[in-house]
């Protein structure tokens, strides 16, 4: 099997990615209903109003709805990386994979990475901070463990994106002087 081209396994990877980019949509659409209703239970529990037939359903969403939000972002992130890479894929199917657009695409799948790494490194420490705000146990009685958790991995990827978006651009820098020499 090649790799570039049509009928490739780049075409079959950018199919995966496109399933993935509609999925995302799904799960964005459904997180953000999810907070909407959850906002709706906050401030009609504000507002001391208690809904009938739904109360077991706000009582859920009024106790865990401030996870949405880290949820959304994440599936933002995701998105954002998986439209880039929609992208690569779709000029190494094209069959020209060193054009100057892929070194931004890796530049931002880079930063999406590295911005998911620091959300959910500022989202430990929220969530830590408003359970002993609320003064709420952790289930099971088990203590909270802060210490540092640094994924190494996921900032070895963006360190390696980095360096593979400046390989890009060099590549279509190079490519392009090929094709103004005669």
């Amino acid at each position: 099997m090649k790799a570039l081209g049509r009928g490739s396994l780049a075409s079959a990877l950018k199919v995966v990615l496109d399933i993935v980019w509609y999925v995302s949509w799904a799960a964005l659409v459904f997180a953000s209903l999810v907070l909407v209703a959850a906002a709706a239970a906050f401030i009609m529990d504000f507002l001391g109003y208690e809904p009938g037939f739904l109360s077991g359903l706000f009582n859920t969403l009024h106790q865990h709805g401030w996870v949405y939000p880290i949820f959304v972002a994440e599936i933002i992130a995701l998105m954002i990386v998986t439209d880039r890479l929609r992208r690569i894929f779709a000029t190494l199917v094209a069959g020209d994979p060193f054009v100057p657009e892929n070194a931004g695409h890796l530049r931002v799948i880079a930063i999406a990475i590295a911005s998911y790494q620091i959300l959910r490194h500022v989202t430990q420490g929220a969530v830590a901070m408003v359970l002993t705000l609320m003064d709420s146990p952790v289930e099971g009685g088990a203590q909270m463990d802060v210490t540092p958790d640094i994924n190494l991995g996921a900032w070895f990827a963006v360190a390696a994106l980095l360096v593979f978006a400046e390989v890009f651009r060099e590549g279509a820098r190079m490519r392009q002087e090929q094709k103004l020499t005669i």
